[in-house]
C-alpha cells in the first residue's frame, strides 16, 4: 500500500510498504477515503513537538475508511467509520490503517466522507468546550485563532448562548468564514487590536476566551482580553514545549485556566457522536469547513498549505479511495 512516512522535521515521504492485517481480537482494518490535517499534525511534521515517527501513516489522526478486514463483531467489512485515534495508533495518512474497535465510531453508509470527517475535529472542540464553559453562555467570548478548530469554537460559543463572540486572525478570508459561522465581531490581529476591540465591546473584559492559535502572542492576548475571575481555555498547541505569559496580569486578573486533550478517553467517545450528530442535524453547518483535498502522493503540499493557511479553505487532506 502507499503510506506517508514522516523521515525528518518538515520532510514526509509517500511509499510503498507492507500493508497491516488483523492479528488479534478487537482490531479492525479499514479503507482510509479521506484524511485530514490537524494542527497539531503541522506541528508535528514540522518538528515542534516530537522527533520523526517511523510508523507509515502517522500522524494523521482525522480520518473516514471502511471496514477490510475486522475482529470485532460490532464492525463488519463494508461499513463505514470515523476514526478518532490517539497518536499511538495515528495511521491516517495511508491507504489502510490498522485501529483497535474502540477508536472508531459508526457512521450511515450514505454519509459523504468529506463532510463526516469533520465530526473529528468538531467532537475535539465539543470535548474542550465542556471544560471551557460548562453551563450556559452569557456575555462576551473572545476566540483568538479562525482555523478549523477556532471557527468550530466560534460556533460552539454562539450555540452556548453567548451574546457577543469576538473573533481574531491575521487571515482576512478566515474572518470571513468566522462571520459565516455566528462571530459577531472580527479583528484582524495585528498588535493589540484585539484587546481594543474587546474592551469597546465588554469593558470588564470577557467572560470566556478560547486560545486557538497555540502562540505566546496569543496567549497574551487572551490574558489581556479576559475579564477578572472569567476563563480561558487555553487549545492551541504550542510551536515548542515552553510558553511565556504576562503572569502578574495573569495573578491579577485570576481567571480559570483550562487545558483539554485526550478527548478519545470520554466513556462512549460522547462528544466524537455529539460532533457527527451536530453536522447530521445542522446545527453545525459543515460547508466552511469542507476541506480541500489531494491526492496522497501530495501530502508534502496538502501540509505546506495547512501550515501557510492557504486561503481558499480553513481545512486540508488527502483522499485516498
Amino acid at each position: 500500500m502507499q503510506a506517508a512516512r514522516l523521515v525528518g522535521p518538515g520532510t514526509v515521504v509517500v511509499e510503498d510498504v507492507e500493508r497491516p492485517a488483523v492479528m488479534g481480537p478487537g482490531q479492525v482494518l479499514v479503507q482510509n477515503l479521506v484524511s485530514t490535517i490537524c494542527g497539531s499534525d503541522v506541528h508535528v511534521v514540522y518538528g515542534a513537538t516530537v522527533e520523526a515517527g517511523s510508523r507509515p501513516g502517522y500522524p494523521g489522526h482525522e480520518s473516514v475508511g471502511l471496514v477490510v478486514e475486522s475482529s470485532a463483531p460490532e464492525h463488519r467489512p463494508g461499513d463505514l467509520l470515523l476514526a478518532v485515534p490517539n497518536l499511538a495508533h495515528a495511521g491516517g495518512f495511508a491507504e489502510y490503517q490498522l485501529l483497535p474497535a474502540g477508536l472508531v465510531l459508526p457512521l450511515p453508509a450514505d454519509a459523504a466522507p468529506e463532510t463526516a470527517v469533520l465530526a473529528q475535529q468538531l467532537g475535539t472542540t465539543i470535548f474542550a468546550m465542556k471544560r471551557f464553559w460548562p453551563g450556559a453562555g452569557e456575555g462576551t467570548a473572545v476566540v483568538l485563532g479562525a482555523g478549523a478548530v477556532g471557527l468550530f469554537f466560534t460556533r460552539l460559543c454562539r450555540l452556548a448562548g453567548f451574546e457577543q463572540v469576538v473573533v481574531a486572525d491575521l487571515h482576512p478570508h478566515r474572518l470571513e468564514l468566522a462571520l459565516a459561522v455566528g462571530a459577531t465581531r472580527t479583528v484582524l490581529a495585528d498588535g493589540d487590536a484585539v484587546v481594543d476591540v474587546v474592551q469597546q465591546v465588554e469593558p470588564a473584559g470577557a467572560r470566556l476566551v478560547v486560545e486557538a492559535a497555540g502562540t505566546d502572542v496569543t496567549r497574551r492576548q487572551a490574558i489581556h482580553c479576559v475579564a477578572v475571575d472569567g476563563r480561558i481555555g487555553m487549545f492551541g498547541m504550542p510551536a515548542g514545549p515552553e510558553m511565556t505569559i504576562p503572569f502578574e496580569l495573569l495573578f491579577r486578573r485570576k481567571p480559570t485556566v483550562e487545558f483539554c486533550w485526550d478527548a478519545q478517553a470520554e466513556p462512549g467517545h460522547a462528544s466524537f457522536r455529539e460532533g457527527w450528530d451536530a453536522i447530521r442535524t445542522g446545527r453545525v453547518d459543515p460547508a466552511p469547513f469542507l476541506p480541500r483535498l489531494w491526492p496522497l502522493a501530495d501530502l508534502p503540499t496538502a501540509l505546506e498549505a495547512a501550515r501557510t493557511a492557504e486561503p481558499g479553505s480553513v481545512k486540508y487532506g488527502v483522499r485516498l479511495g
